[in-house]
């Protein structure tokens, strides 16, 4: 008997196991798209600016868009998109 719960305890923190792992992956998505919007924000901000304004927006973008390889790469890291149902 103590082996079948322990296959039942196993099966259920591999099941939550991986519903943790999908959701860190759908965060992490969702990081990467907030920072690409911030880059295309300070973007449009930057056209509008000139100067050291503009150059240092400009730069603001692509660290943000840096962020969101980051993010992007933890998110396939984590599966996202897999076909894997579980």
């Amino acid at each position: 008997m103590s082996d079948f719960g322990n296959e039942g305890q196993a099966h259920r923190l591999e099941q939550e196991r991986i519903r943790l792992q999908r959701r860190m992956a759908e965060v992490a998505a969702s990081i990467a798209d907030t920072e690409e919007q911030v880059a295309g924000t300070f973007e449009a901000i930057a056209e509008r600016r000139s100067g050291p304004d503009a150059e240092r927006l400009r730069v603001e973008a692509e660290e943000a868009r840096g962020y969101a390889a980051k993010e992007r790469g933890r998110a396939a890291g984590y599966g996202q998109g897999s076909d894997d149902d579980g």
